[in-house]
């Protein structure tokens, strides 16, 4: 995959992870990339308890102790025996550098590729048991934390809709019931960059649930007009998503006013498109 063409997913996962827990928001704090020196030394994404003594009963987070480490691996990354120990050592030296005690610390990698030479290194060479507490949740035990292992394709569809839905390859029906589940949560300000990488991977799908149904494209829209997806752009591909969208709006009877006001195409060009 070139480059150019690569869905940068980090930044999505980590609102992914916010939106499975937005029932926990007054318990839960969540740190982006959280520095563990003044080198490059980064954990993906750090959770802490604001009550340390408060329970998570959500699947994904009944393991949580007061702070807890995560690292993400996108849909084309493995994740390695070299990637486990890295993210251990980062736990490690969280410990070290903060007041956070290692009985209180837990680490949580989310994958999309089964990682199989992995759990036989764990299983086999180091002695550790590997517990499959649902589909899609792994618990390792033996390590010196509490670590769990999410393989987001095989979570929970009602749970766990906003990890197993952050990747590519979605269907129709994955898109429009994220949607749905996404324009609940009103609590969230920033919540334009989990749909943007989505719809950025999921193109044709994308346009495909614009055309199912006047509510279902007014929803796309509303967030569209908020966060510039359908902004003309000199990107010719652009340029041709932003038409393929006010050709469907005409189709479904919405005022030329509307279709250009919502893609900011010119005047002329909806005009041309009726």
């Amino acid at each position: 995959m070139s480059e150019r063409n690569k869905v940068f997913w980090h930044e999505a996962f980590f609102e992914a992870l916010q939106l499975e827990f937005h029932h926990y928001q007054d318990l839960l704090e969540f740190e982006n990339e959280y520095p563990l020196s003044k080198e490059a030394l980064i954990m993906d994404v750090l959770v802490i308890k604001k009550k340390p003594g408060e329970n998570i009963d959500k699947n994904i987070g009944r393991i949580f102790r007061s702070f807890n480490v995560f690292e993400y691996k996108s849909e084309a990354d493995s994740l390695t025996v070299q990637d486990y120990n890295k993210v251990i050592a980062y736990a490690l030296l969280y410990s070290s550098f903060t007041p956070a005690a290692v009985k209180d610390i837990t680490v949580s990698f989310a994958v999309t590729i089964h990682p199989r030479e992995l759990l036989k290194y764990l299983e086999y060479e180091r002695g550790y048991t590997i517990q499959q507490v649902e589909s899609g949740v792994y618990y390792v035990k033996g390590d010196t934390f509490p670590v769990q292992i999410l393989e987001s394709k095989l979570l929970s569809p009602d749970e766990n809709l906003f990890l197993r839905n952050l990747r590519s390859n979605l269907s129709t029906y994955d898109m429009a019931k994220t949607a749905e589940a996404y324009k609940k949560l009103k609590s969230f300000e920033k919540r334009n960059v989990y749909f943007d990488r989505l719809i950025q991977a999921n193109q044709q799908i994308f346009d495909e649930v614009m055309s199912m149904s006047k509510e279902t494209m007014e929803l796309f829209l509303e967030a569209g007009e908020r966060n510039g997806w359908f902004t003309a752009r000199e990107n010719e591909l652009v340029f041709e998503k932003a038409k393929a969208i006010a050709k469907k709006m005409l189709l479904m009877g919405e005022p030329v006013e509307k279709v250009t006001e919502f893609t900011e195409l010119p005047y002329e060009t909806v005009i041309s498109l009726a």
